[in-house]
């Protein structure tokens, strides 16, 4: 009798967790750029190179605290850079693997907002032309990346979604800052169609 209850109260313990947790995949796009600031004594110039489409694809675990609120931790393969306004060859793709953490409150049924910070770790399989020759890309941008994300997700279909993020990069990724003067961030607007492997009772 007893080692029935136990297991009846395990059973409905780990379907009550199901309810409240579950893994996804995601895959999309970003359309990114890079904002540039130099500030010298007597100059303060701002300028934004042209987007680029890019790559993006992860992997998800979601768990909600209630009816409205919860957080999803992440791990991601995003691509990020700018297209060059004067040629093709002076293009740049920096490759990240993307560590999000995402709060979402849930307005209804298939509405949600999200808002979280990132970590990024360059992945170095990219290269940078500096106008003379071509040089591995962390000789150029740093290793890493810090910001924060702030989104939506629409629930479309059953276990289906769409989710939608503006990437805002807070770190200055140029190596070579003269002394702080001049500032690379990343920007980016992504596109996820997301998937949810979630149990039902």
């Amino acid at each position: 009798m007893k080692k029935s209850l136990l297991i009846s109260l395990t059973c409905l313990a780990s379907c009550a967790f199901a309810q409240k947790s579950f893994f996804g995949v995601e895959a999309g796009i970003n359309i990114a750029n890079q904002r540039f600031v130099q500030n010298m004594p007597s100059l303060a110039y701002h300028a934004v190179m042209k987007n680029a489409v890019r790559g993006a694809l992860g992997a998800f675990f979601h768990y909600n605290f209630g009816t409205h609120a919860g957080v999803r931790l992440s791990a991601q393969f995003s691509s990020l850079g700018y297209q060059s306004s004067v040629n093709s060859q002076y293009d740049v793709a920096i490759n990240y693997l993307t560590l999000p953490v995402a709060f979402f409150y849930r307005l209804n049924k298939y509405v949600s907002l999200t808002a979280g910070p990132y970590l990024s770790f360059t992945i170095n399989n990219t290269s940078y032309n500096n106008g003379q020759t071509t040089v591995a890309i962390t000789s150029v941008y740093h290793k890493n990346d810090a910001g924060y994300r702030l989104g939506a997700q629409f629930d479309v279909y059953r276990n289906c979604g769409l989710s939608v993020n503006y990437i805002i990069g807070t770190k200055n990724i140029w190596l070579d800052d003269q002394n702080g003067t001049m500032k690379y961030t990343n920007r980016a607007l992504q596109f996820t169609l997301i998937y949810k492997f979630k149990k039902t009772i």
